[in-house]
């Protein structure tokens, strides 16, 4: 009896102390070290989603077509093209407006950039292009424009940044006045050979600066670069809010399914709606919902950076989540381990206590690691472990006694 009392308060003070230092963040590390490992050994889970996953992944595509360029004001579509679409996209209320290419006209600004720049305020979230270009040198510094203040960087990463792209140079930006209502993010060019792959992020300075697919994903499942977590080397990855997870190569770039479709709108009917009600109801169910929204010129080529951008959104978006177990299972999981530890003490030999407690705790993990590959479920497995762990030990010096006759 005595044991028993002893042991529930050494568990319960025990699980009070790892339950204050695990809600302040003292085990992070460890329990971000196990997820690793669980998604690493599940990747075939987060291969690039095709087919219907896609296509109803909240991502829509507006195409300015080359082969419209006569309808609009001038190609590249000018400030007024994009004031016109951007008023009837608005009725939509999308989530998140990606406008991968730089919306840049030179100086003097032409007309109609202030009412361009004005028609992006009733949007919540907007991300804009920011042409960049790679460079095959790690030593030379990379030239930002004086936008180092306007770029965001990743604040917890993981690996080695070294076999991240190194930025070379900022292009161009998008006009001052379209800037000040929006975010940016770095744009890369793609060759048609590389139209398989974006850069999730690349590298300046010792830094890693988001791109737009970055930005934009971090904006839609609204999550800060302080808390999102990036992992480099073998199983690379962007750990963000809501359980998302986007698998990356070693060098940080999304691997895109060219051939996955995506939900398309003309612009042109964008353009129209306040005179005469084009689109379709097809049309304006892919539009709502709060969805991204991907605006930009398309020539059919499968290496259009707005095409990339809309097919690499959605595939990311229709990937499976990480399930952390909620806080009621967690408890449960927590006594669970309590009453394994009585089972030690009260009915396991002392000279095999530690044996059993290490078997214990092999197959609690076991179970995790099997529940994860199923159904990507996972349980931080700090608390679980050093309670069984702790049990296993008082089991060894005050656990059942085996007389010599026996």
């Amino acid at each position: 009896m005595i044991r028993v009392l002893i042991l529930m308060l050494l568990l319960g003070s025990l699980g009070c102390w790892l339950d204050r230092e695990h809600q302040a963040g003292r085990f992070q590390r460890v329990d971000e070290m196990f997820l690793d490992f669980l998604v690493a050994n599940a990747r075939d889970r987060f291969v690039t989603s095709t087919g219907e996953a896609v296509s109803s992944a909240p991502v829509v595509l507006v195409k300015m077509r080359v082969a419209d360029k006569a309808e609009y004001a001038g190609w590249p579509p000018r400030p007024l093209d994009w004031q016109m679409v951007l008023k009837g996209l608005q009725a939509y209320n999308p989530a998140v407006v990606v406008i991968p290419e730089t919306l840049f006209w030179g100086r003097p600004a032409p007309e109609f950039v202030n009412e361009a720049a004005q028609a992006l305020t009733p949007f919540p979230s907007t991300v804009l292009g920011v042409e960049s270009q790679l460079t095959a040198s790690r030593e030379a510094p990379a030239f930002l424009g004086g936008l180092e203040n306007s770029l965001p960087q990743f604040q917890k990463v993981q690996g080695d940044i070294g076999a991240v792209h190194p930025l070379g140079a900022l292009i161009a930006a998008p006009d001052d006045q379209i800037r000040r209502q929006a975010e940016i993010g770095i744009a890369i060019p793609q060759d048609a050979k590389d139209s398989g792959k974006l850069p999730y992020a690349v590298q300046a300075g010792g830094h890693l600066l988001p791109t737009v697919l970055a930005q934009a994903l971090a904006r839609f499942t609204q999550t800060p670069y302080v808390t999102q977590r990036l992992l480099l080397g073998p199983g690379a990855g962007a750990f963000l809010s809501q359980g998302a997870f986007v698998p990356l190569s070693t060098a940080g770039e999304f691997i895109i399914n060219t051939k996955a479709p995506v939900p398309e709108v003309d612009a042109l009917n964008l353009m129209t709606s306040e005179l005469a009600d084009a689109l379709s109801a097809q049309d304006k169910a892919n539009l709502s919902g709060g969805k991204v929204i991907v605006i930009g010129t398309d020539d059919g080529s499968p290496s259009g950076l707005p095409r990339l951008h809309a097919q690499a959104l959605a595939q990311a978006l229709a990937l499976p989540r990480l399930r952390l177990l909620p806080a009621w299972a967690q408890w449960i999981i927590w006594g669970a381990s309590g009453l394994a530890g009585f089972w030690l003490v009260l009915f396991v030999p002392r000279r095999k206590a530690i044996l059993r407690g290490t078997l214990l705790i092999f197959a609690a993990l076991v179970v995790c690691f099997l529940a994860f590959q199923s159904s990507l479920i996972w349980c931080p497995p700090t608390i679980p472990a050093a309670l069984l762990a702790v049990s296993a030990v008082f089991a060894r010096f005050a656990g059942r006694r085996i007389s010599p006759a026996s």
